[in-house]
């Protein structure tokens, strides 16, 4: 079974079809990359994996389970969890208490019990800092736990926004240009980031991005969209040579 299946997938805007007849197929612990030219409706197929918009045509199944019409947060109580283009951290609060907030999403106790701080409270938010503490050894970051999240560099805010989407315990992490603003060397240490995630956690990835020779050297296969159309769907080997999508968005003489 697919981990993630969507079928037939449309939105409209006004009189606008933004998307039409789009499908994808994810399955597990697979990194897909998700492509095409600016306004191509690359993070409107977000949106609406996690439910910022509502389809107006076609379906998305997690695991065999329709998650249409669910609410954000539910959406990432089924299992997906997403960055975004512009990083949106918590920049005012330390770099430890971003990532738990991730993992409240999962705690196990009731309001009473944090109203009242009873002992069960104190038990789970002891489980969820030690947790959290974990996470940020994973991606040699510990030493920045107590730092204040804004103040941390570009590619480090990048990877902390990528870790609170982990504590969440997604099964499938939505990038949505996880390179952009990044220099060569944070570029090549972030596909190791990927590539370390997926093995280690044993999710799947589908990336946004533009970074060229990040996509085709990380990604297995390749969904490309031009006005909000799927051209082309299949290994980089196979994109690459496509004259669709040569003529769309890769260029030609």
């Amino acid at each position: 079974m697919a981990l993630l299946k969507v079928d037939n997938l449309g939105i409209t805007f006004g009189g606008l079809r933004a998307l039409d007849d789009v499908r994808i197929e994810i399955h597990p612990n697979e990194i897909i990359g998700l492509i095409g030219p600016n306004g191509a409706g690359k993070t409107t197929v977000f949106n609406l994996l996690t439910s910022v918009y509502a389809p107006t045509a076609g379906s998305i199944e997690l695991e065999g389970v329709s998650i249409v019409g669910k609410k954000s947060f539910e959406i990432i109580k089924h299992g997906i969890a997403r960055t975004f283009q512009n990083i949106r951290l918590f920049k005012d609060i330390s770099v430890i208490d971003n990532i738990r907030i991730g993992y409240h999403n999962n705690a196990n106790y009731s309001i009473l019990a944090g109203i009242l701080r009873l002992p069960s409270f104190w038990s789970e938010e002891k489980r969820m800092t030690e947790a959290a503490m974990q996470l940020l050894k994973m991606f040699n970051m510990e030493h920045l736990a107590e730092h204040r999240a804004g103040s941390l560099p570009y590619g480090q805010q990048r990877k902390l926004e990528i870790c609170r989407a982990l504590a969440t315990q997604p099964k499938l992490l939505l990038l949505d240009e996880p390179a952009a603003g990044m220099n060569p060397t944070e570029t090549r240490e972030l596909m190791e980031t990927i590539r370390f995630i997926r093995d280690h956690f044993q999710i799947s990835v589908l990336l946004i991005e533009h970074d060229m020779s990040l996509v085709m050297e990380l990604c297995e296969r390749l969904v490309v969209l031009d006005y909000g159309v799927i051209i082309a769907t299949g290994t980089p080997d196979e994109i690459k040579r496509n004259p669709k999508v040569i003529g769309a968005y890769l260029g030609s003489e």
